[in-house]
């Protein structure tokens, strides 16, 4: 069990710690909400501060929803997805595993970032931008368009992409991998 641990323990602190510099470089080259810079042709750094949840929803939050019970839950949330996350998946982790404390690894280094960004700034520190373009205007499922005939994924940063590798992962697992891990199966006489 200590090497699981230890694995969960070093790749969440690699993610913490490029989710926080990537910021940080990101912070330094767009001070305005909104400020954009191109990178690649489908790819912009485009500062956003994320008050709400995944993929920007509750961003801003709902006007009926008083702002101190916003952020409260906002900031408990993270730890209520860890604390399931542990109970459900971690307890029940065999010695020789490698692929699930990868991802609670992934899990944990992700939300840690965006946990540390709430008790800096109040908000999420988000920056990569994706889009393709659309002479129609029309998008495909998830992205959303944004005049001047683009589609554009929802804004995020390396510990959004952090958590959404380890739901892919856990996917992967559930659907392809689910007979590696079960316990062997008596032999009946």
């Amino acid at each position: 069990m200590r090497k699981i641990y230890t694995i969960i323990t070093c790749l969440a602190a690699v993610i913490v710690v490029l989710d926080q510099w990537t910021k940080q470089i990101a912070l330094n080259h767009l001070q305005v909400v909104g400020q954009t810079m191109d990178f690649l042709s489908w790819w912009k750094w485009t500062l956003v501060h994320n008050h709400g949840i995944v993929f920007g929803i509750l961003n801003p939050p709902p006007p009926w929803l008083p702002e101190i019970l916003a952020k409260t839950v906002l900031f408990i949330l993270p730890f209520v997805v860890l604390g399931f996350v542990w109970w459900a998946y971690v307890k029940h982790f065999k010695d020789n595993e490698i692929f699930r404390p990868i991802t609670v690894g992934l899990i944990l280094g992700g939300a840690m970032g965006n946990i540390i960004d709430r008790l800096r700034f109040g908000y999420v520190v988000d920056f990569v931008d994706w889009f393709y373009p659309s002479a129609s205007g029309k998008c495909i499922p998830l992205f959303y368009s944004q005049g001047a005939n683009t589609c554009h994924w929802p804004v995020f940063n390396l510990a959004d992409a952090a958590v959404s590798t380890a739901l892919v992962l856990v996917t992967i697992e559930m659907f392809f991998l689910q007979d590696k891990y079960a316990e062997p199966k008596e032999k009946s006489q």
